[in-house]
Formats: structure tokens, C-alpha cells, sequence
């Protein structure tokens, strides 16, 4: 059973799984020369660099990587096809966060990679215990360890200091509002400054005609994956219980997540027209290019975005902070966001387990990793020691050394879809993304609501048998 609990608990037996890895392994080079290990993952700021050092460290021992990309909405059915089919096609496969690793570690997909580890991992490539503990606490199920994850993937309030810092804004904002223009510490506060910012085409920003319309955030709505993610963050900040598995009741019509919903509802003037359809990438993007004041998301694609060659908004332009909260939320969140570092798991039916176990080690070794945030502007490493090689290179990513010292409620997919409901993670995504959808284009929401608890009890049920 993999909760919480368990994980933190299965943290103090791990943390002396590596020492027991104390059996000489072959030469890679030697061993496993010859072997192809295929790669099932998608194009993303951590996943392109892991992509890169994989098939550098892969060449040089004479290993073909085969790599294949998907979106992320594809890599969830493409999985769980290809597994139920009793294909063998993949030996690594990128699970995303950890909602989708629960699913797949339960279902037989993944395999517990505790035993791989202890007879052919090298200690000094692993270094378990130079993982953050977020990276260490999301793979761990007990004496099991179900994948390794790849970087820090957390999320971010990227803003436009510059024009909250303009004097001319920061004037006209208290003249309107009664309180200091800042980033938002509240989601009233949000509301206001989204409020605030958004213009239309000809209008004044800054003391200069806007040449298209300006809007005050962004939220990114595509049904599924994506708005699921915007929806998390709500989640953490609102208190809501999806589902409680003490009471075993669903708390979808209850008040907490009601404010959620209308809060989401009551930002729709403020959001590009296109939200309903925007994934996490199109989201930055869109702020990149200068159309928004603020965007919530994951920090490395932030970063990775302004950084790019031609990004009109550029890293000296924008300030980041933590997510705004919700005073007097049922579980006294603070700064509530989702927190989903990425693992990559082995598929059970891998015909190539030690070789992908090993070059997944290899790749992820401390040396490897500092290499690859300094060659990666958006890969974010998950080694505390790397991640501070990372704030000297570039000082921005300080943001998640604050945010890891930090009071910010940050919940995993485990916190939010508690055992057992996490094994239904699919199902209910679906049920609550798809009228959430609807409500976000202007289907009743009290109906909706119903509908939405209404399919999450039918789903958990069968958890209770």
C-alpha cells in the first residue's frame, strides 16, 4: 500500500538499500554492449536532457538507446495498451509524476527496482541519500522502490516585475483597489490584480499602446492532463478532499471545493480566450511572448522558456513566488500547489532490465547530473548539492532552495488521490475534468458538481468491497 505514511516510513530502510549494492559490477561497456534499450517518454525541458546524456553514456558503451516521443496524454494509453496487448516493446518509460506510477507499479506495468538495486547497483552512481527527500519520498513503497526520479519538477507564480514594479501601475492599481500593487498572496488578491492587467488592444501598459489584447493570467485548461494539473494546485490551496478514505466520502459538492470552482469561473474574464484549449507548454509560451502578467506552472518551464534566444519576456523581466492561498481553507493550506517530481520507471516486461537500470543509474549519478544542469538551462537537478552547482550558475533557480526551506503546502498525487483512491487515478481525472470543462464554457455548475460526485463515488466503490 503506498501511502504517505509508508513512503515516509520506507525513507529511513532505503536510505540503506545502496549499501547492500556492495557486488562488483561488470564493465557496461562489456556486459552490455550489443543491447538495445527502448525508451518511452516526451519531449520536455528535464526529459530532453535526460534524453541527451542517456544516449551520450548509451553510445559510449556500445548500447543503442532507441527513444520514442509522446505527448503526455499519449504516454498514458500507449502504456496500458501496449501492456494489456502483452507487448514487450519498452524497457524505460517515463511516468510522469507519480499518479501515473502508482497506477502502473499496482497494475504490474513498472517493476520494483529494490532488487536490481541490490544486486547491481553501484552506491557511489546511486547516492541514495543525496537525493532531495521529495525525490526519495515519491518512488518509495515500503521496501520497494518503483523508478528513480529525474529532476525537480515544481511549480512557480512566474510575474511581470517589470510592470509591477512600474510606477505608473503600481500607482494606478492602489487607486483602484486601496491596497499596494504585489504579486498575489490570496486568490481575492489574484482576482484583483488579473483584474487590474488586463487590457485591451490600443489601451496603455506601462506607459506604452498595446499593439494586441493583454491578459491579467493564464490558466491552462485542456481538458485531461493539463487542466487535471490546474485543477491540483486549487486543490492544495482550497483544502478540498477529493477523497477521504477514513470516511470514505467523496467532498466534490462540498464547500471548499464549490470556492475552487467559482474562483476558477470568476477569473474567466481575465484568462486568453484559447484557455480552454491550452496545455502547460502553450501556457508559457503565451506568457513568453508577452501576453499575460502572470502564469502558474512548472518552474523549469519557465525558466527554460525565458531563456530561450527571441522570448520577448526575458528571466530579467519576471519575478517568481509562491502560489496564492486561500485564507480560512478547511486544512489551513498555505501557498497550496501540486508537487510531482518525474520518475522514470522499468517496464515489467523489459528485455533489457540490468542494461536499463543501469544506464538510468549511470545518467542520474551525481557527476552526471551536475552536467546536465550545466549544460540544461531548464533542467532542474534533484540532489540538494546539485541544485546549489545550480543556483551559482544561475541564480534564478534560488526559488526552489526557498521553496524547499519553505511552509508551502505541496501536495504529490498521493496527498491529493489518498490510498486507495490513487488507483482509480485515471477514472477520476476523467470524471472531474470533464465537467469541470463544461463549466469552464458555461454549463451549470451546481448540476456539474453533482454530476462530477456522482461519478467519483461510483468509481471508489468498488475500493470498498
Amino acid at each position: 500500500m503506498l501511502t504517505r505514511r509508508t513512503a515516509l516510513a520506507g525513507m529511513a530502510g532505503l536510505a540503506a538499500v545502496p549499501a547492500l549494492a556492495q557486488a562488483a559490477t561488470p564493465p557496461a561497456a562489456e556486459k552490455y554492449r550489443g543491447a538495445t534499450v527502448r525508451f518511452l517518454t516526451e519531449r520536455n525541458s528535464h526529459q530532453i536532457a535526460m534524453q541527451q546524456r542517456m544516449g551520450e553514456i548509451a553510445k559510449s558503451w556500445g548500447v543503442t538507446l532507441d527513444i520514442r516521443n509522446v505527448t503526455t496524454d499519449e504516454i498514458q494509453s500507449k502504456v496500458v495498451i501496449d501492456y494489456v496487448g502483452g507487448a514487450n516493446t519498452w524497457d524505460l518509460i517515463y511516468t510522469g509524476g507519480v499518479q501515473r506510477m502508482a497506477q502502473w507499479a499496482y497494475g504490474g506495468i513498472i517493476k520494483d527496482i529494490a532488487p536490481l538495486i541490490k544486486s547491481i547497483g553501484e552506491p557511489s552512481l546511486l547516492a541514495w541519500d543525496q537525493f532531495t527527500p521529495a525525490a526519495r519520498h515519491a518512488v518509495t513503497d515500503g521496501d520497494k522502490i518503483w523508478g528513480l526520479t529525474c529532476a525537480t519538477s515544481e511549480q512557480a507564480y512566474v510575474y511581470r516585475r517589470d510592470l509591477f514594479e512600474n510606477a505608473a501601475e503600481k500607482s494606478a492599481f492602489e487607486r483602484r483597489f486601496g491596497y499596494p500593487l504585489s504579486p498575489p498572496a490570496t486568490y481575492a488578491h489574484h482576482q484583483d490584480v488579473a483584474a487590474f492587467f488586463t487590457r485591451k488592444r490600443g489601451a496603455m501598459l506601462a506607459g506604452k499602446p498595446l499593439d494586441r489584447d493583454f491578459y491579467g493570467t493564464i490558466l491552462c485548461d485542456k481538458r485531461g492532463t493539463f487542466l487535471w494539473h490546474t485543477y491540483e494546485n486549487l486543490v492544495a490551496a482550497f483544502g478540498v478532499s477529493i477523497y477521504d478514505p477514513k470516511t470514505r466520502k467523496v467532498g466534490l459538492t462540498a464547500d471548499a471545493n464549490v470556492a475552487l470552482v467559482k474562483t476558477m469561473v470568476a477569473l474567466l474574464p481575465y484568462l486568453p480566450p484559447s484557455h480552454i484549449n491550452l496545455s502547460s507548454g502553450e501556457g508559457v509560451t503565451l506568457f513568453g511572448d508577452g501576453q499575460a502578467a502572470m502564469i502558474g506552472e512548472y518552474f523549469d518551464r519557465e525558466v527554460l522558456t525565458m531563456t530561450r534566444k527571441g522570448t520577448p519576456v526575458s528571466l530579467d523581466m519576471v519575478g517568481f513566488a509562491f502560489f496564492p492561498s486561500d485564507p480560512g481553507n478547511p486544512k489551513g493550506a498555505v501557498s497550496g500547489m501540486r508537487s510531482g517530481p518525474p520518475v522514470i520507471s522499468i517496464y515489467s516486461r523489459s528485455q533489457h532490465p540490468e542494461a536499463a537500470y543501469k544506464l538510468l543509474e549511470a545518467a542520474l549519478a551525481p557527476a552526471s547530473m551536475d552536467e546536465m544542469a550545466r549544460r540544461f538551462p531548464g533542467y532542474m537537478p534533484d540532489r540538494m548539492e546539485a541544485l546549489k552547482l545550480k543556483v551559482k550558475q544561475q541564480p534564478v533557480t534560488e526559488y526552489l532552495l526557498k521553496l524547499a526551506a519553505s511552509k508551502v503546502t505541496a501536495l504529490t498525487d498521493f496527498d491529493i488521490l489518498p490510498y486507495p483512491s490513487i488507483l482509480k487515478a485515471s477514472e477520476i481525472v476523467d470524471a472531474i475534468t470533464g465537467p469541470l470543462s463544461e463549466i469552464l464554457v458555461g454549463a451549470p455548475m451546481t448540476a456539474k458538481l453533482a454530476e462530477m460526485q456522482d461519478k467519483v463515488e461510483k468509481i471508489v466503490a468498488p475500493l470498498h468491497a
